[in-house]
């Protein structure tokens, strides 16, 4: 499993972004390269650079169709602009999933597991069900835009409010 986000496999110059994708595409080889935010290879119309990485794409995948599983991951609407830049990528990618948005609860479960594994913190008990409530009540507006990009969010953010009580604490 390879997960690049779109914008890495662009190049800074004319010629630099197909051997990037060609990488991608031979260190996911017999398994899968996921590119997150695809949609950012057409945002705002795209450029020379996106579409030498959609037409190297649309090459690797042709050549490679039964060694490697490539997912187009993004935003349901910006996902559509994408598929439309070229004519090629929805012969190519023609299963579309669409997948619902976190819960407010799936949401406290992901900050949970989020503050464990990057800061080290465990919930004390009834934080998840006050999280919960709090993304439901405070957050919901939110959760299409980010979803589980929210949870990373609230949990960095509780983080830096946190070390700034610590800090203040300790001037004291």
């Amino acid at each position: 499993f390879i997960e690049r986000n779109a914008l890495m496999l662009k190049g800074q110059f004319v010629g630099q972004s197909a051997p990037k994708v060609a990488e991608a595409v031979q260190d996911a080889m017999g398994g899968c390269l996921f590119i997150d935010e695809a949609y950012a290879l057409v945002d705002r119309g795209g450029d020379k650079f996106s579409g030498e990485v959609v037409r190297t794409l649309l090459t690797e995948v042709e050549n490679n169709r039964t060694s490697l599983l490539v997912v187009l991951a993004g935003y349901a609407d910006k996902m559509s602009n994408l598929m439309d830049a070229d004519p090629g990528l929805r012969r190519r990618f023609a299963r579309v999933l669409e997948l619902p948005d976190y819960s407010p609860d799936q949401l406290a479960h992901i900050c949970e597991q989020v503050a464990l594994s990057r800061f080290q913190l465990k919930f004390e008990d009834g934080l998840l069900v006050a999280l919960a409530k709090h993304i439901r009540d405070v957050h919901a507006d939110e959760i299409a835009l980010h979803n589980g990009g929210l949870a990373v969010t609230l949990v960095e953010q509780a983080y830096q409010h946190m070390a700034v009580r610590c800090s203040q604490r300790s001037e004291e």
